[in-house]
Formats: structure tokens, C-alpha cells, sequence
């Protein structure tokens, strides 16, 4: 039971961790758009405009960037 539990936190643990660099690794490009979709290119290649755009829209209405 206690190895139970061990495992399970190690596991909490872990999923926190990977969440927190993930989060800082997206908004690594801050408020310019061409940073953002150069990153967006690199990583997944993927939607690049329309998820740029949608974050730095959410961004301005969150006013974190004006």
C-alpha cells in the first residue's frame, strides 16, 4: 500500500513538473507575432498563424500584451 501511494505521488510529481516547463516553453515568444510563429514552426509546424493569432488575441484581452 505504501509503494501504492509512493508511486502514485512520484507520478503527481513528475506531471507537475512537465506542465510547468511546457507552459514556459510556449510563451517563450512574449507579445511579438513573428517569434511566436517561428517558435510554433520549430516545435510543431502545425496551424502556426491561427494559434498565434488566438494567443495574442487572448493575450490582449487578458492585457498582458497591448
Amino acid at each position: 500500500m505504501l509503494l501504492i501511494r509512493l508511486l502514485t505521488a512520484a507520478v503527481v510529481v513528475m506531471i507537475f513538473a512537465t506542465v510547468s516547463d511546457a507552459a514556459r516553453a510556449a510563451d517563450a515568444w512574449g507579445c511579438n507575432y513573428d517569434k511566436c510563429v517561428a517558435y510554433c514552426t520549430k516545435v510543431s509546424g502545425k496551424n502556426c498563424t491561427v494559434y498565434c493569432e488566438r494567443r495574442l488575441q487572448d493575450k490582449r484581452r487578458d492585457k498582458v500584451c497591448k
